[in-house]
């Protein structure tokens, strides 16, 4: 083989070798590309868990639109941008490729409505104050209006409610339609018949939810109708009837 061949060929080897390199960085390259094209834009935005939040309203906090871009999005920032909104205890956010988003979060239950100064809050079952206006129309109209003796709950009156609403049986919490706690934090709570509950002071909040529960089945069982109940010792509740005489079911 001449030198001039030797050359040639070493020349064709290098181009070779160039392309076989060249290739799979223009190949890379051009997937890059693509991963900025209309095929990752957000065409479907689902939100799971919102029950008293909008979902739009989750949406728009999230920050996410059709246009965001599903390959590049950085679940870690909307999250974040999600936990800024107190009604929302956690969230999690999944990109499924190559156009959906999925937020799901975790709300913080409502357990009670406050009206203080012509203004509304939602008190949630941890005792955080959430903002009413975040809330469906459905959302405050089934939750109990949460007094203080004198003015506004304060944040241990507000605790205490909480922590009782938040105990009751789903059953029970339905017919609540309001409770009161006073300067020393005892609570009242007031059903929808009219009948009022002496809850005593704060504690053995489960205990109390059950012996409730116990003492609105007992009557409707037996055909009797409460004036009031006292579960403030909870292992020994008793029931006062509409004709004044008081019973320990």
């Amino acid at each position: 083989m001449s030198d001039a061949e030797s050359a040639e060929r070493s020349v064709r080897r290098r181009r070779v070798l160039a392309l076989m390199l060249l290739v799979p960085i223009v190949v890379a390259t051009a997937a890059w590309a693509l991963t900025y094209t209309p095929l990752f834009d957000a065409k479907h935005i689902r939100v799971e868990g919102a029950v008293s939040l909008r979902p739009d309203d989750v949406r728009g906090l999230a920050g996410v639109e059709p246009s965001t871009n599903v390959f590049h999005l950085q679940p870690d920032e909307v999250t974040a941008r999600l936990l800024t909104d107190p009604w929302i205890a956690s969230a999690t956010v999944d990109k499924d490729l190559p156009d959906t988003v999925v937020l799901t979060v975790v709300e913080r239950r409502p357990v009670g409505v406050i009206d203080a100064m012509g203004e509304r809050s939602v008190l949630a079952s941890d005792g955080t104050v959430l903002p009413a206006a975040a809330a469906t129309q459905a959302t405050l109209d089934r939750l109990p209006a949460v007094d203080a003796a004198l003015g506004a709950p304060d944040e241990p009156q507000r605790a205490a409610a909480a922590s009782l609403l938040g105990a009751l049986d789903p059953v029970v919490a339905q017919r609540v339609t309001g409770i009161t706690v006073g300067q020393d934090l005892s609570e009242t709570l007031t059903l929808r018949d009219g009948v009022t509950v002496d809850a005593g002071m704060p504690g053995q909040e489960s205990a109390k939810a059950t012996a409730l529960r116990a003492v609105l089945r007992w009557a409707a069982t037996g055909g009797h109708t409460l004036a009031a109940v006292d579960v403030s010792a909870p292992d020994a509740p008793s029931a006062t009837l509409a004709d004044g005489s008081t019973f320990t079911p």
